[in-house]
C-alpha cells in the first residue's frame, strides 16, 4: 500500500470545539462573539450611511439646480415689471375715457405679462424618496420655504392671468355701461394687486435662496414682452414683434 492510499483510508480530523472549563473562558467566548457582532454591525451601518450620503448629496444637487433655474425664470419676468406698470396706467386711462364714452376707436394693445416656468418635480420627487429627511432641519426648512415661495408665485400669476384677460375686452372697443366700468375697474385693481404678489414671492424666493449661497441661474432675455409693445398697435403688428413665427402660436 503506497503512502498515499494509506493517507487515503484515514479518518479525516475534526477538530471539536474545546470544552470550557471556567467562567472566564466562558467569558472570553461570549467576548469574542460580541466584537464580532458589534464589527458587522458597524460595517453594515458604514455602508448605510455611505449610502445615504450619496443619496443626499445628489438630491440636494438637483434641488439647487432647479431652485436657480425658477429664480432666473423670475428675474426674465422681472425685467419686465416697468412694461408692465405702465400698462396697467394705461389701462386705467381706458377705463376712464370708455366711461365717459370716449374710449379711442383705433387699434389697441393690452397683451399679458411674461410669465414664469416654475418647476417643482426634482424637490418633490426628493420628498417622496425620503432624500428631504437626510438634510439637516435648517436646510429642509430653507427649501421648504422657497418652494412655498414658488407656489405662491406661480398662483398670483395664474390670477394675473384670468384679470388681464378680463382687461383685454377693452382691445373690443366695447360699449360704455356701468356693468362694464365695474368689471374693468375690478379686473385692474386685481390686477395691480397680483402683480404685487408676484413681485413679493421673488424678492422672499430670491433672499430665502441666498441664505444657502443660491442665486438666479442663467436667463434669456424675452425677444419683446407684450406689455412693451406700443398700447396702439394692431394684434397683426403686436403678434410680429413678440412672438417668432416659427413658434406657431399667437397669443392669446
Amino acid at each position: 500500500m503506497t503512502q498515499a492510499d494509506d493517507t487515503k483510508d484515514k479518518p479525516m480530523d475534526i477538530h471539536k470545539p474545546k470544552p470550557i472549563h471556567n467562567w472566564r473562558e466562558l467569558l472570553t467566548e461570549i467576548g469574542v462573539i460580541v466584537v464580532g457582532v458589534a464589527i458587522a454591525l458597524s460595517a453594515e451601518q458604514g455602508v448605510e450611511w455611505l449610502h445615504n450620503r450619496a443619496k443626499a448629496a445628489e438630491a440636494r444637487a438637483g434641488i439647487r439646480e432647479e431652485i436657480a433655474e425658477n429664480l432666473a425664470y423670475m428675474q426674465r419676468r422681472d425685467a419686465t415689471e416697468a412694461c408692465i406698470a405702465r400698462r396697467l396706467d394705461e389701462v386705467q386711462g381706458l377705463i376712464v375715457a370708455a366711461a365717459a364714452g370716449k374710449l379711442p376707436q383705433d387699434a389697441l394693445w393690452i397683451g399679458i405679462p411674461v410669465g414664469a416656468v416654475i418647476n417643482a418635480g426634482k424637490y418633490k420627487a426628493a420628498v417622496q424618496s425620503g432624500a428631504v429627511s437626510l438634510f439637516d432641519d435648517k436646510e429642509q426648512a430653507i427649501y421648504s420655504n422657497i418652494y412655498t415661495a414658488f407656489d405662491v408665485y406661480i398662483t398670483s400669476y395664474m390670477n394675473e392671468f384670468d384679470d388681464w384677460a378680463n382687461l383685454r375686452t377693452l382691445e373690443a372697443h366695447p360699449p360704455a355701461s356701468p356693468v362694464l366700468d365695474w368689471q374693468l375697474r375690478s379686473a385692474l385693481g386685481l390686477a395691480r394687486q397680483h402683480r404685487w404678489a408676484v413681485q413679493a414671492t421673488r424678492l422672499v424666493a430670491l433672499r430665502t435662496a441666498a441664505e444657502v449661497g443660491l442665486a438666479p441661474g442663467h436667463w434669456q432675455k424675452v425677444r419683446m414682452s407684450e406689455t412693451c409693445v406700443p398700447l396702439h398697435t394692431s394684434r397683426e403688428a403686436a403678434v410680429k414683434m413678440t412672438f417668432a413665427p416659427e413658434w406657431g402660436l399667437a397669443p392669446p
